[in-house]
């Protein structure tokens, strides 16, 4: 048996690139001048799906809030912190 997420949510090894800004270098040409962004922290809030299959594997499946309607039970929310560091590109 496989674990399956729920469809509206994404695998996590997926979500979190998909959360990174893809920032070009900005470019001065006139001025001499350019900024590279080398890395970023990110914290935001998720829903989790969290799947255990019959041998016992966690998958885990990420999207943002997809709503926020008051009730008595209010959908839980994590919060993921990751840090992006740029590295090293060879020519």
């Amino acid at each position: 048996m496989n674990a399956r997420i729920d469809e509206a949510f994404v695998p996590v090894g997926e979500l979190v690139p998909l959360l990174l800004p893809d920032l070009p270098d900005l470019v001065d040409e006139v001025a001499g001048v350019r900024s590279t962004v080398t890395g970023l922290e990110i914290e935001t809030p998720v829903e989790l799906d969290v799947v255990v299959d019959a041998s016992g594997r966690v998958v885990l499946g990420g999207a943002p809030p997809l709503y926020h309607v008051e009730t008595s039970w209010l959908p839980v929310l994590h919060q993921v912190r990751f840090t992006a560091v740029r590295g090293e590109v060879d020519p």
